[in-house]
């Protein structure tokens, strides 16, 4: 980037971006913001100390980008727990607040655990069901960052988690949001850069954002609307030459306004193409045969000698299998399992 041009490229935002924090992309449809978010997880992935976590709720992603393994969460993973009543603050009424379940946490945390980088494509229809799902994953990541810091190796390991996130006016507003979901996610995204976690989410309008959360954002626009040039943009450009024409700006063309630059982005050309990663356990399932009636037989007998009655002991076991495989969106399944991973595959 120079002085008289004021370029500025894919890296020297997300050097820009891992000194404050975390970004928004801001701009109205047909302005190449997909396009810009696929590049920069392409740049990002060039460093091997970088992690890259993308959550998308349309199959764009598993068609266009590079290639990355992919995990579909169904809509049935992702289940209401219960309703606590809460009451809601300078109100006098009583309202609901929603939790959720993960049904296939385990597999999550595999899909975590084994690969560098990994992509969800979310079938959920439920808005607050997908923030619940990502609120979980990204607490994943958060809890394995807090316990590496606490043992005094966050430094040593050197992992820099990056979470990509589209259509984040739907996901991350406070508004449509269960109230103890948006408060967990609130809480880790105070402490993403000590922890040295990243946010990039795109939007269409910068007033659905919650202020919570996008106020320790810094922020990238292209043609925006009227509205959000009224209210927000107008000011944060008020001292850039770019003021007057950021709503009339080419397709393609993104303003930054802490350096006061321009960033111009390109068509995208896929190299390699996503591929749909499955569960060990899954694998097995289906390789294991078929048990034949002599063999029910003889493991039914022995379990009634070794261990007396196995029709309680049957139901014991399903009840524990079944507590085993849930998660919620502020538990993790075995914190000794995520401190130290083994080594990511290249």
């Amino acid at each position: 980037m120079t002085e008289k041009t004021k370029e500025l490229n894919y890296k020297t935002l997300i050097k820009k971006i891992a000194e404050n924090g975390d970004l928004c992309v801001l701009g109205m449809k047909g302005t190449c913001k997909t396009t810009l978010l696929m590049h920069l997880a392409r740049t990002i992935r060039e460093d091997k100390q970088n992690r890259l976590i993308v959550f998308e709720t349309f199959p764009k992603w598993i068609k266009e980008f590079d290639k990355i393994p992919f995990m579909v969460i169904k809509d049935s993973d992702v289940q209401e727990k219960e309703n606590l009543p809460f009451l809601e603050e300078n109100k006098s009424y009583i309202q609901w607040s929603k939790d959720f379940t993960i049904s296939n946490a385990e597999d999550i945390n595999e899909f975590l655990k084994t690969n560098k980088d990994c992509l969800f494509l979310i079938e959920c229809e439920d808005m607050e069901k997908i923030s619940a799902f990502m609120t979980f994953v990204i607490y994943q990541i958060y809890r394995k960052q807090y316990l590496r810091a606490k043992a005094g190796s966050l430094e040593a390991v050197n992992a820099n988690y990056w979470f990509l996130c589209e259509e984040a006016y739907n996901l991350l507003d406070s508004t449509v949001l269960a109230k103890t979901t948006f408060s967990k996610l609130r809480k880790m995204q105070g402490e993403f850069r000590n922890l040295k976690m990243h946010l990039i989410c795109v939007t269409l309008r910068l007033q659905s954002l919650s202020p919570k959360i996008r106020s320790t954002m810094s922020i990238l626009c292209s043609r925006v609307s009227l509205d959000d040039y009224q209210l927000k943009v107008r000011n944060l450009l008020r001292n850039s030459e770019f003021r007057d024409i950021i709503t009339e700006l080419p397709k393609g063309e993104f303003i930054f306004p802490e350096l006061d630059a321009k960033l111009k982005t390109e068509p995208f050309n896929q190299i390699g193409k996503p591929y749909e990663w499955k569960p060990k356990q899954t694998e097995l399932i289906k390789q294991k045969p078929k048990e034949g009636l002599g063999m029910k037989y003889l493991t039914w007998l022995n379990n009634l000698v070794n261990h007396g009655n196995t029709e309680t002991q049957t139901e014991q076991e399903e009840t524990e299998d079944l507590e085993d495989s849930q998660g919620d969106a502020l538990m993790t399944l075995n914190e000794k399992d995520i401190l130290f991973p083994e080594d990511f595959p290249e």
